[in-house]
């Protein structure tokens, strides 16, 4: 049973029949749940997605549940460049209320691979590729009109405990001196924590109406979550007491993209670390550090080849 409801949170969402909201890795999971529930407020919603038949199903599958969703498929692939400049390109430039920073890989490979670019794989897709995004979306984003009812626009990034469990290597996040799987996805979600910090300090010294937030989901599994036929693949095995549904793992980034009381550089997690309703939770230390957000950007400016666009 989800200890949470997100029907429930839905149906007390205003509607915001004008807005628009891109999530990437929208076709299933966390991703997923975000996208129907946005579709409730009657938003136009875009389903980041790297496979366009996934896509087509989440698409599907949102529109049977919201009979007034508005919901288009974006093309994205994170660990290419011209497929992020060309949903940068589709996403346009007039107008975004929100930008989730949820795709990303969960099982890294067993062994370090790299991208085209030479970046390692997990940090790649976890990362680099939504810095490049977010800065060619942050125009959009800046443009989108404000009112005093509705939340600013803004960036909210997937955090994870992992950084609990992964002590931070600033100078290893490519993992280059040592690879291990769970090692390497704990330093791309360290980053994405630096990442959305840093990005909020930057805008607020910028003077930006646009914040950056972050939301972690818990222990969030699919057995324990709605079923979407196509979308959700059950794991019996994963029903443990600790966990909750991806539809309640995704309440945080609700809540952080669309609660006005917020300021940017909030992070929202479950009340019981794993599971529960969102409060306000705590970063480690050290991923919200501005030596290490100053590095961060400096890095991602190195890596992307200058794409990020966000300067050192």
């Amino acid at each position: 049973m989800e200890p949470v409801s997100i029907d429930h949170f839905s149906r007390t969402l205003p509607d915001r029949p004008e807005a628009r909201f891109l999530i990437t890795g929208a076709t299933g999971g966390l991703g997923y749940f975000t996208a129907e529930a946005l579709a409730v407020t009657g938003a136009q919603v875009l389903l980041g997605a790297r496979d366009a038949a996934r896509g087509r199903r989440a698409a599907e599958a949102i529109r049977r549940r919201v009979g007034r969703a508005k919901v288009e498929i974006v093309d994205l692939d994170l660990t290419d460049r011209d497929s992020i400049e060309g949903a940068a390109v589709s996403v346009g430039a007039d107008r975004l209320d929100g930008l989730v920073l949820n795709a990303g890989t969960t099982t890294p490979p067993r062994t370090r691979r790299t991208t085209a670019e030479g970046n390692e794989f997990t940090l790649a897709t976890n990362v680099i590729g939504h810095a490049v995004l977010t800065a060619k979306l942050l125009p959009a984003l800046a443009a989108t009109p404000t009112a005093s009812t509705v939340p600013p626009p803004r960036v909210v990034g997937l955090g994870s405990l992992s950084t609990v469990i992964v002590g931070l290597a600033a100078d290893d996040l490519q993992s280059q001196r040592e690879y291990r799987p769970f090692r390497a996805y704990g330093l791309s979600k360290h980053a994405m924590h630096g990442l959305i910090f840093e990005l909020d300090r930057r805008l607020r010294r910028e003077g930006s109406g646009v914040q950056a937030l972050l939301a972690h989901p818990g222990y969030a599994v699919d057995a324990l979550s709605p079923q979407r036929p196509g979308i959700v693949v059950p794991r019996p095995h994963e029903r443990l007491p600790i966990a909750q549904g991806k539809a309640a793992g995704a309440l945080p980034t609700l809540q952080a993209l669309l609660d006005p009381s917020l300021s940017g550089g909030a992070f929202l997690g479950p009340r019981w670390l794993t599971r529960g309703p969102a409060v306000p939770v705590s970063a480690v230390a050290s991923s919200r550090s501005e030596s290490f957000g100053s590095q961060l950007f400096a890095q991602l400016h190195t890596w992307s080849g200058g794409a990020v666009g966000l300067r050192p």
